[in-house]
């Protein structure tokens, strides 16, 4: 009994269907990391244009509304201290924990904007981001400097990388786009800080 194997041309043609399978995972990996990045800078965006479209609409910032509990007929806790800044409960600290009993501003920020209609749910706890990492935002000094940053937790290191890429100056702590951590550096996932005015 003769056993007869693959030829060299049957092989051949195996291993190219096989490389163009392997090339179509890693372009659709490519496609889905691209759009993650775009994704989180998109919601910043979103993000962004919420607090603006709150502020124009009732002078002052979504979390520092002190007018909240007339406005919509709430108990006074709902209301923030109306100085024109998202205040956090720990200094140079934003807070990705809040739940309905926090009390700061910074997690205030979330329910004034889904009262308002800007944003959807109910309650005080933080939205999460693509990566599934929960946002935050406050007035903080954050590598020295002092302003409003609107925080997304969790993000790998090279997507964080290549955020600040594209859309600042590539380094991790200066530009309007920061992280707690050097991309070439220090391992793992970052905390990434977007200014905003």
């Amino acid at each position: 009994m003769r056993e007869r194997g693959f030829t060299l041309i049957e092989l051949a043609i195996v291993l190219i269907i096989i490389g163009i399978l392997i090339s179509f995972i890693l372009k659709g990996q490519e496609l889905i990391r691209n759009s993650q990045i775009k994704r989180l800078y998109r919601t910043y965006l979103e993000l962004v244009a919420m607090f603006h479209s709150y502020y124009d609409r009732y002078g002052q910032l979504p979390g520092d509304d002190n007018r909240v509990s007339e406005r919509w007929n709430l108990d006074p806790s709902y209301n923030g201290n109306g100085n024109g800044r998202i205040e956090t409960a720990n200094p140079g600290v934003i807070d990705f924990s809040c739940e309905d009993t926090t009390s700061t501003e910074e997690c205030k920020v979330w329910e004034h904007l889904r009262i308002s209609g800007f944003m959807a749910g109910r309650g005080r706890e933080n939205p999460t981001n693509v990566m599934g990492g929960p946002i935050g935002v406050g007035y903080i000094t954050f590598q020295g400097t002092t302003q409003h940053w609107i925080a997304f937790r969790s993000i790998p290191n090279d997507i964080a990388r290549d955020i600040d890429e594209k859309y600042d100056d590539g380094i991790f702590n200066s530009g309007w786009i920061r992280a707690d951590g050097d991309y070439y550096t220090v391992p793992g996932e970052k905390d990434m800080y977007f200014q905003f005015k």
